[in-house]
């Protein structure tokens, strides 16, 4: 989707944030499904959080390549990736306190909320102006 909005002339940087942003949205599909018995619906909530997630980060992940010079984008991959595998090691104990004690409803409102609140702290701090060359961060050539 991002690549279809660069094609019709967007800056990089705009079309990744509204791919990130769009599907943020999706992801918060989680947070009905605590009210679903139907599980036709409730596998369509799901599903589109789910399909949420996966554009999510991708987007995420080829932002890092927007920001940074080619020389350190194996650097911050390399720290995002050890930073996802520290959170996951922190989410599997927490779910499992959580949903231990209380149910599995905080999770999936957190697991809605989380995203957006990511998705936010990504377009507040990722700017786009005329600084990075109207959207095009890396001043490469990209």
């Amino acid at each position: 989707m991002s690549s279809w909005l660069i094609r019709r002339g967007w800056p990089v940087v705009r079309s990744r944030k509204t791919v990130l942003s769009l599907f943020g949205l999706g992801m918060l599909a989680l947070i009905p499904a605590i009210y679903v018995s139907n599980l036709f619906l409730l596998t369509m909530l799901f599903g589109v959080s789910t399909f949420s997630y996966a554009a999510w980060i991708t987007m995420s992940l080829v932002l890092q390549s927007d920001l940074y010079p080619t020389h350190a984008v194996a650097t911050v991959s390399g720290m995002s990736g050890t930073a996802s595998g520290i959170g996951t090691i922190i989410a599997t104990y927490l779910i499992g306190f959580v949903s231990d004690r209380y149910s599995f409803r905080p999770i999936l409102v957190g697991g809605g909320i989380v995203p957006l609140i990511a998705t936010a702290l990504t377009l507040l701090l990722v700017r786009n102006g005329k600084v990075n060359h109207g959207g095009l961060v890396r001043g490469d050539g990209l």
